[in-house]
């Protein structure tokens, strides 16, 4: 599988592909083909920085191609998003199901996959200004 990675802190120029192994899942992850990755300001700021390069890519949307020991409620086929540790930005990435939501049918794995760490601020902001019935709250990025 390729997968992006980078040996020096930079612009975009420093980012190259490579091959490597397809992992395979461990108990309680899911190996997914990845259809769309997330762009986040951390990615940009860890590529930006001299220090080692570490693993690029912290959420998902695909589709699960095979299932770790253990794994219910997901099967092969089935469309999934989720936070990943690392490892995102390739063609197959490990989601642990505890990080994994399914999909619905229709819905655009691009979309999905922003729903990721945007939805999770958002919910987040919602619950710490429990805003009252009938009042609004307002969320901006």
């Amino acid at each position: 599988m390729r997968r992006v990675r980078y040996e020096c802190g930079g612009g975009p120029d420093v980012l190259f592909l490579e091959e490597a192994p397809v992992p395979e899942p461990g108990p309680g992850e899911l190996l997914v083909r990845v259809g769309a990755v997330g762009v986040t300001l951390p990615v940009v700021r860890k590529v930006r920085e001299p220090r080692d390069p570490v693993a690029l890519g912290g959420e998902v949307a695909g589709e699960v191609v095979a299932l770790g020991e253990g794994v219910t409620g997901y099967a092969p086929g089935d469309r999934v998003t989720g936070l990943v540790f690392g490892h995102g930005y390739a063609d197959y990435a490990l989601l642990h199901t505890a990080m994994a939501s399914p999909v619905p049918d229709g819905a655009n794995p691009v979309d999905a996959v922003a729903l990721v760490r945007s939805g999770l601020v958002a919910y987040g902001a919602l619950e710490a200004a429990r805003p009252a019935p009938g009042e609004s709250a307002l969320v901006t990025a």
